[in-house]
This record gives C-alpha cells, structure tokens and sequence, in this order.
C-alpha cells in the first residue's frame, strides 16, 4: 500500500468520525456501556482531538514531510500494546505505525477494546488492503519491535518480554501545572479542563498544582463549578 493511499485512507477516516453517523454512536454508545469510565461526551472529545490534530491531511502533509517514507519498504511487525485509561488512547501509536508503512499487531486494553477495533473494519471495507497491515491479537509474538504503554509495574515485565527487541516502553506519567496568581479567567478555565476531561485519568492531565505561598483559590474553585457533577 503506497503512502498516498494510506493518506486517501486517513482522510476517508476522518470524514467518517466526523459525520458521526447511527453506526458509529451505537458503536460509542456499546464502549461507553463497556466502560463507565467512558462517557459519550469524552469519547467526542477524544474523536475531536484525534480528527483536529492526528487527520487533518495538512497537518499528516506537514508532519510525514520530516521523514523519509519509502514505498518500497519490506514493512516489518510491530507490535502494540496499548493502554486503556481515556478512548482511544493508543491511537497515536496506530497511526505513526500505519503511516510508516510497516505491519502492527495490535494488543487491546479490555477497557478499551472496541472503538479502535470498529474503526480499523472500517478502514478495511474502504480498502481489502488495510486488513495485510493491521490485525489484533491477545497475545503479543513474534513481531519484529514492540511499543507498550502501562503502570510502572507493567512496565518491568515489558522490558524483560521484549528485552531481545527493538523497543519504546511508556510508564505512569501526568502533568503538573505551575500557577503565579495572576492568570486570566479563561486560563483558569482551560487548566480546570486539563485537570477534569476523562475524569482525570490521561497522563496530559493535571494532578498537581503548584501555588505561591500566599495564593486566592477562589477564582481557581470557580472554574471548577462546571464539573461540579462528578462530585
């Protein structure tokens, strides 16, 4: 499969997410039924993100451009195990892989094994071809180089499985956000948004602080209100 076609492909895949058809909010509403922690309102927001910043045929154009992609590549097998705390979380590691033209083996979280799952049968009754690239599996052999994310105790069994292969292994891992006292409201805003969008649980969320010494949280705790229902 050339690249341009891998492109076309993308391409066709965000038109799909963003139409947002029946098929697709039954199969939004069955994971977010799957996992509570998966509501449809995140879901959305996590399909935004990833047809905003990851689809976008510019922003593909662009990004690709730093790399030399061969067409005539023998694709190798990666494998990938992918986390399951927010939806869709290993799609970024689907991509890199499909766009590079090698092969992947992909190891579902079972918090989070169904949107991907429907999204790649899409792909490949757009395209016979997707299904030589892409396939899953429940257990990870055999492949040429692996990518896993997981807790910092997963994380020591990936490096002793995988030891003998090329590898990227991802820990624990959350974001900070450091306050002067003087930020504006819609700051406040978006900051309250890092630390509450999927309930806290991606590692881009904010899980510390950092305040002066002397610090009015009134104006933080007022951007707070709007999720005030997950208490």
């Amino acid at each position: 499969m050339k690249l341009q076609n891998r492109i076309a492909l993308l391409s066709t895949l965000k038109e799909y997410l963003i139409e947002n058809g029946e098929e697709l909010q039954r199969i939004k509403h069955s994971a977010s039924v799957h996992n509570g922690w998966f509501t449809i309102e995140f879901i959305d927001i996590a399909i935004k993100n990833i047809t905003e910043q990851f689809l976008d045929t510019e922003k593909l154009t662009v990004w690709i451009s730093h790399y030399f992609l061969d067409d005539t590549i023998v694709p190798k097998n990666v494998g990938i195990v992918m986390a399951g705390n927010i939806p869709l979380v290993g799609f970024h590691d689907f991509l890199c892989v499909f766009i590079s033209g090698h092969k992947q083996t992909i190891k579902l979280s079972s918090k989070d094994d169904i949107l991907l799952k429907h999204l790649v049968s899409k792909m490949c009754t757009w395209d016979a071809g997707v299904a030589d690239y892409i396939s899953f599996a429940a257990i990870l052999k055999g492949c040429d180089g692996y990518i896993a994310t997981g807790s910092n105790n997963s994380a020591r069994y990936f490096d002793y499985y995988f030891a003998k292969y090329p590898s990227i292994i991802r820990k624990n891992r959350t974001s900070v956000a450091i306050l002067r006292g003087d930020e504006s409201i819609e700051s406040l805003e978006k900051l309250s948004d890092d630390i509450h969008i999927f309930f806290g649980l991606g590692c881009r969320n904010v899980t510390k602080i950092y305040v002066p010494q002397v610090y009015d949280f009134v104006r933080l705790l007022q951007s707070f209100h709007r999720y005030k229902h997950f208490a």
